[in-house]
């Protein structure tokens, strides 16, 4: 084989490589299927947009539920596959949030959207319960990065009302 030859075939291996593996990157460092539905979901969740029927109200930051009262749930989260964890959680009182947030007239219901597009109703009587929470703490420990900063914790209520990856909620009159 000719010089010109190999060194065109040692150049197509090297494009070819490059095209599969990424430049400058292992394959371990390429994210799974799984990893990639939750790209940036961490961050969008950092904020969540409130509405009402007059439009947009200040948002929930979550790093801002620090500078409420620590409440403290301890409750046992019953999944919908039969699944069940006992814990405590801990966070902000959803009612001062709201209250906060510019919500001061009663509603019907909040649809409380999660990034990766789940809906949740929650009924005005079950926001303003002393256990429903918006938690940043499960076990003393952030909750965890797949669950979001910050998860709705109805501690009276089967699992589908517990919301994470929360980005919107919106206020039903």
């Amino acid at each position: 084989m000719s010089l010109a030859r190999r060194a065109a075939t040692l150049l197509l291996c090297a494009c070819l490589g490059l095209a599969v593996w990424g430049c400058g990157e292992s394959q371990d460092a390429r994210l799974l299927p799984s990893e990639q539905r939750l790209e940036g979901m961490y961050e969008a969740c950092k904020t969540i947009q409130v509405t009402g029927p007059s439009g947009t109200l200040a948002p929930i930051v979550a790093e801002h539920l620090k500078d409420y009262p620590l409440i403290d749930v301890n409750t046992v989260l019953k999944r919908s596959n039969g699944m069940r964890l006992q814990g405590t959680w801990s966070g902000a009182r959803l009612s001062e949030v709201l209250r906060d947030s510019g919500v001061t007239e009663p509603f019907t219901e909040l649809r409380l959207t999660a990034w990766d597009g789940y809906v949740a109703k929650v009924s005005y009587d079950l926001a303003l319960r002393a256990d429903t929470i918006l938690a940043y703490l499960q076990e003393g420990q952030p909750v965890p990065r797949e669950d979001g900063p910050v998860r709705l914790v109805v501690g009276s209520q089967d699992g589908f009302y517990w919301v994470r990856m929360i980005v919107k909620v919106e206020v039903v009159p």
